[in-house]
């Protein structure tokens, strides 16, 4: 057997990764359908009353789907990135010091791309 050649353990951690994001991707897909609203008419406002909470609770809600969805996002980018490292052979490995991320960081954040010293220190 080369040295090249995953072992089967190794094969089975990848494997067991790849199904974790795909979950994820799964569930922010269901989690930003869940945020989505009827778009207001063209050239429809917001109207607000004369009395205080009039529409606020609307113009509340819609930003903070907004920011949710913006959220769920930057994470869905973070997950495909993953994905993208397992394809690419590189999934484990940190993105600044190039050292295998432990496993046990990764069974907690699969699409983590940084070891807990790199991630501690600020970005470069």
């Amino acid at each position: 057997m080369s040295d090249a050649t995953p072992s089967a353990a190794a094969v089975r951690q990848e494997q067991r990764a790849r199904r974790l994001l795909e979950a994820k991707l799964t569930q922010l897909a269901a989690e930003a359908g869940s945020l989505a609203v009827e778009a207001p008419e063209p050239g429809s406002q917001v109207q607000y009353g004369k009395r205080a909470g009039d529409h606020v609770a609307e113009v509340a809600d819609r930003a903070a789907r907004s920011r949710t969805a913006g959220e769920l996002e930057k994470l869905g980018a973070e997950v495909r990135a993953a994905v993208g490292k397992l394809d690419a052979g590189t999934y484990g490995c940190c993105d600044d010091c190039g050292q295998s991320i432990p496993a046990a960081r990764l069974e907690v954040l699969p699409w983590a791309t940084r070891c807990v010293g790199c991630q501690a220190q600020p970005r470069r």
